[in-house]
């Protein structure tokens, strides 16, 4: 599983491990599904309440699904966490759509 992190800002190292562990304890259990996520931070500069930070989370599953999440928090390690609460959600979901319908790649058990 590949975890890219990207931002227009310069990258704090501390942010950049705490993103990469964060992603990596959250979806352990569906670990072998993903192959590729993209974690992006932005600012949101006019936002007349507290929460202006925003994270995008997008995610290739190894049946070449694509799922996008993005959501708006105080900060971004709060953005993160309710994005990635998300995200396993709409995992769970299409490994339990693949499952019933018998769709799963037979090349993601290998």
């Amino acid at each position: 599983m590949n975890v890219i992190l990207e931002t227009k800002e310069v990258v704090e190292p501390e942010l950049k491990t705490f993103t990469e562990n964060r992603v990596k304890f959250s979806l352990k259990r569906l670990f072998w599904m993903v192959r590729k996520i993209k974690v992006r931070y932005s600012l949101i500069p006019q936002s007349k309440t507290a929460c202006n930070q925003n994270c995008q989370i997008s995610l290739e599953t190894f049946d070449h699904q694509q799922i996008e999440v993005s959501i708006t928090a105080r900060d971004k390690h709060t953005a993160l966490n309710m994005g990635l609460k998300k995200i396993y959600k709409h995992v769970q979901k299409a490994f339990h759509k693949s499952q019933k319908y018998g769709r799963m790649s037979k090349h993601v058990y290998v």
